[in-house]
């Protein structure tokens, strides 16, 4: 019977609880309509592994690594791990 008495205000406040999100207005601007779908299927001719804009980019990924690879090194160096 207590076990009763105890649920009753708990799905009470569920049920509640529940209305009002079902009725509340969405937040304002939080989500934008949806832009159209568009599918781009690659094609070959888009490839262009050896043009200007395809090696600016491996050269900057290629510096962008160089400075990490040594950023690491430095770091390796101060770590300090006893290995006991």
């Amino acid at each position: 019977m207590r076990a009763h008495l105890l649920a009753t205000p708990i799905l009470g406040a569920v049920l509640i609880s529940n209305a009002m999100i079902a009725h509340a207005d969405p937040l304002a601007g939080s989500a934008p309509d949806r832009a159209p779908v568009v599918q781009v299927q690659p094609r070959a001719e888009d490839f262009q592994p050896h043009s200007p804009a395809s090696e600016a980019e491996q050269h900057r990924l290629s510096v962008f690594d160089a400075k990490q690879h040594e950023r690491d090194e430095a770091f390796d160096k101060k770590l300090d791990i006893c290995r006991c």
